[in-house]
């Protein structure tokens, strides 16, 4: 055998060891891949196993595959009872429906995934949660995963609900009166402007209320007793009115309640409902105190421009002609 023959021989030996170890190379290569990809897969359930909220993995299609453990622990379910379509049943029932259906808009669509649900704790309280999915995508743009986390706003929702309690409270203040709790002048003067300004074929009727020898009463049976008289006026007087309209203490022993008339004789019979209303007598720690008013009717007609202090103005004289009228009477 030649030389040239030789080595053309000796080359398939050579290039299978040249192709092995190759191969060596690349599975070696392939191991450390693997070792870096589950040291990295190990690094992250750590993270996410000591993150304070609740993470939840899924599928493409939704289908829930992993949850944490802050899930299981706040829940009291176990894995195998929260995969797949576990996560509904421990929402509220109110607030299931939606979460299942925005849920699986978000799955079909790619949109994120946003909700405030009520979630049951493991001992049967309700807490408010903050849901939120973002969807991972390879290169082409398609979804791989759904990565999700539930967040406890619970203190959130008791704090949000006390600030509206407290604003409501304020502004009650600043338009009722804090003793009757009937509306003050700055909530009548509003509510009888857009009385005016609404008008069409009707017109408006204020009647103004001052009750009789209040200060007497005051002077002889105590400030207390006072009080009394003008919450038991002010309830009296919500008792008689009519939806739509508005009864107010616009002084210390002054009321005006206003609303619709179709004319003068309506108005008239609107004050004389108001004051049957108030009765004569009101027992106040056991004691029978007079209850007794002045009131005085004024008419607007539908063409009639007048302004609020007009209107009040109106009534308040004619309020004082009937007192002066029977003060007369009663000398």
């Amino acid at each position: 055998m030649d030389d040239a023959t030789a080595g053309s021989a000796n080359e398939p030996a050579g290039g299978g060891a040249a192709h092995a170890r190759a191969l060596e190379a690349e599975v070696r290569s392939l191991r450390d891949q693997v070792a870096r990809l589950e040291a990295s897969e190990a690094e992250w359930r750590t993270l996410v196993e000591t993150l304070p909220q609740i993470v939840w993995i899924t599928r493409p299609d939704g289908w829930h595959e992993h949850f944490n453990r802050q899930w299981l622990e706040f829940t009291g379910l176990t894995l195998e009872e929260s995969l797949g379509d576990g996560w509904n049943p421990p929402f509220h029932p109110e607030d299931r429906p939606l979460a299942w259906t925005l849920w699986q808009e978000a799955t079909s669509t790619g949109t994120p995934y946003e909700i405030e649900y009520r979630l049951r704790r493991h001992d049967g309280v309700y807490h408010w949660m903050l849901g939120r999915a973002l969807p991972l995508r390879d290169r082409d743009g398609k979804i791989v995963k759904w990565f999700g986390t539930c967040t406890d706003i619970d203190e959130l929702k008791t704090a949000q609900a006390h600030v509206a309690e407290l604003v409501v409270e304020l502004e009650r203040r600043a338009d009722h009166d804090p003793l009757t709790g009937l509306a003050n002048r700055d909530l009548l003067f509003r509510q009888l402007e857009l009385m005016l300004r609404q008008r069409r074929r009707v017109g408006v009727a204020a009647a103004f209320v001052d009750l009789d020898e209040f200060k007497a009463v005051n002077d002889r049976l105590g400030h207390h007793v006072g009080d009394r008289l003008l919450v038991h006026v002010a309830r009296q007087l919500a008792s008689a009115v009519r939806q739509g309209d508005v009864a107010a203490r616009i002084g210390g022993d002054e009321f005006v309640v206003v609303g619709e008339a179709d004319d003068e004789h309506d108005a008239e019979r609107f004050g004389q409902r108001l004051l049957g209303a108030l009765g004569d007598r009101v027992m106040v720690d056991d004691r029978s105190v007079p209850v007794a008013a002045s009131i005085g009717v004024a008419y607007i007609a539908p063409g009639d421009h007048a302004s609020p202090d007009e209107v009040l103005s109106r009534a308040d004289a004619r309020m004082y002609q009937h007192k002066r009228r029977r003060n007369l009477r009663g000398g």
